[in-house]
């Protein structure tokens, strides 16, 4: 058994010693490639909603829920992948997300809970 775990070791150690010269010359290569590429005169176009998008996440991340009720809800395929994108990119919660996007929601439409509250008082129970 001794003798399987030596060879198999001494091929993996043949094996590192291959690889990292060979990662070295790569490397020289991709570097000297580079160097004598002509500077392109175009310029990268930055994207417009950048600094939207940097504080509207920061305003999240800022955002401290205080949770207290729990409750399942039900999302499209499409809305889950979003949540899910963003969970990875900006590792922000997608209750977090949830909670911020509603109650900026319910800020810019201020009229809509007055509306529900004289909807419940007018129903009949």
């Amino acid at each position: 058994m001794r003798n399987i775990r030596s060879l198999a070791d001494q091929i993996r150690d043949e094996l590192k010693g291959k690889e990292q010269p060979e990662k070295e010359i790569t490397k020289k290569v991709s570097e000297e490639a580079e160097a004598s590429k002509p500077k392109s005169s175009r310029k990268v176009k930055a994207d417009p909603h950048e600094e939207q998008a940097a504080a509207f996440f920061q305003a999240i991340e800022d955002f401290k829920p205080k949770y207290s009720e729990k409750s399942m809800i039900r999302l499209d395929a499409r809305t889950i992948n979003l949540l899910k994108r963003i969970k990875l990119t900006k590792n922000i919660d997608m209750n977090r997300f949830i909670v911020y996007s509603l109650h900026r929601y319910l800020e810019q439409h201020p009229w809509l809970a007055e509306h529900i509250q004289e909807t419940i008082k007018n129903t009949e129970l």
